[in-house]
């Protein structure tokens, strides 16, 4: 092989020498439109699963794997008993049976709250680990009473590690946080799981995000969804992707499965610049990195003032150092003045500056406010991305 491109690949692809190929597979299933389709739809499911062969590394199912469909309200948490415990005992029976790995987003009904979660089978069947949503929409917890008590409190990243493969996850919505990408990276997966239930992008916005979000996190993306129907142009896309953004096999919308081989131990490695060595996307962006331009972020941000308490503990003081000692301690509520013949600006952006969205804030407006300098308190709140965790009360 020519020298030169001997040298290039070598840029691009770092092999570790105990790797070896694995094969995966990622099936979609049709997404019922009403309830009288759910039952052929997850007959489907099973059936492909009943497919499954000992060829087989990894096999990933789609969120709600239970309900591959639309449902209401009392029909969605129906179906998650009548259909949960077969699809889990079906999902045990088949890693059992090829030896292989499988990933299922299903709800874990153990909790006292239900949770939506990616289960873990071991090759013996045993449930190995569960990955729960981190990013739930609204309707999952409004509408459909699912937990989402746990997403308000720190965590590290969750990560599996099997046979020496390094597995992260993913669910849906948790795919549109780029920002989590970053802090992933840090944790040097090979394979990101993903489930998803995903039914309005089109094609073209979920391939970008999934090339996305394998190129940030230096990982495999196995992603399984659900089909719109065979000719729709939203939703669907389970696919496979390496770690330089190519689709290495998509679905879009066909209803069947995808069989994709890759070696999980193949990196890549971009050149870093000015004579330094090849690097990991992650690591050559964290040479940069300058957090402090960006929104907050961390475990010391507590939810905004729409997720609040409606009791909550509250320290009132203009003294920065009481603030951030009461912030510190867990109080969950902090309250300053600003008297508009102060220099109430330096007053505001020092607290802002130290304690944005550690803690809701009662700005208390003291004196005769103009609307011009309503707006500037309101732009301070803006540029310190404090918006969601302030709201303002008049003082004497």
């Amino acid at each position: 092989m020519n020298r030169l491109l001997v040298s290039a690949l070598s840029l691009l692809l770092a092999v570790n020498a105990v790797a070896a190929p694995m094969k995966s597979r990622v099936i979609q299933p049709l997404f019922a439109q009403d309830e009288a389709g759910l039952d052929e739809s997850f007959e489907w499911t099973l059936r492909e699963l009943d497919r499954c062969d000992a060829s087989l590394d990894i096999v990933v199912l789609p969120e709600f794997s239970e309900v591959p469909g639309k449902t209401t309200y009392p029909g969605f948490l129906e179906t998650v008993h009548k259909y949960g415990p077969v699809l889990l005992d079906k999902c045990a029976e088949t890693a059992r049976r090829c030896s292989t790995l499988v990933f299922c987003g299903a709800i874990d009904t153990s909790w006292d709250v239900p949770r939506n979660a990616i289960y873990v089978f071991g090759r013996d069947g045993s449930v190995l680990g569960r990955y729960y949503k981190e990013h739930l929409t609204a309707g999952e917890w409004k509408k459909y009473g699912l937990d989402n008590e746990y997403t308000r409190e720190w965590t590290q990243p969750y990560i599996l590690d099997i046979e020496g493969v390094r597995y992260m996850f993913l669910i849906c919505y948790d795919f549109y946080f780029y920002e989590a990408y970053a802090n992933i990276a840090r944790w040097k997966p090979d394979v990101i799981i993903g489930s998803s239930h995903q039914r309005s992008d089109p094609h073209h916005v979920l391939d970008i995000i999934d090339e996305f979000c394998a190129y940030n996190t230096g990982a495999y993306l196995v992603r399984a969804s659900v089909s719109m129907g065979k000719k729709s142009k939203t939703g669907g896309c389970s696919c496979v992707v390496a770690p330089t953004g190519k689709i290495l096999g998509n679905l879009y919308s066909k209803v069947k499965h995808l069989d994709v081989t890759f070696d999980p131990k193949v990196k890549y490695l971009k050149p870093a610049g000015y004579g330094n060595p090849p690097a990991m996307h992650s690591e050559y962006i964290e040479i940069g990195r300058r957090p402090w331009y960006y929104r907050p972020g961390g475990s010391a941000i507590v939810a905004p003032l729409s997720e609040a308490p409606a009791e909550r503990s509250v320290v009132f003081s203009n003294d920065l150092a009481e603030l951030a000692a009461a912030v510190a301690t867990g109080t969950q509520e902090i309250a300053f003045e600003l008297d508009v013949s102060s220099d109430w600006e330096s007053t505001l952006r020092a607290i802002l500056s130290k304690l944005s969205c550690h803690a809701i804030m009662n700005v208390r407006l003291k004196g005769v406010w103009s609307d011009d300098a309503l707006a500037r308190v309101k732009e301070l709140v803006f540029i310190y991305d404090a918006d969601q965790h302030v709201y303002y009360t008049t003082g004497k």
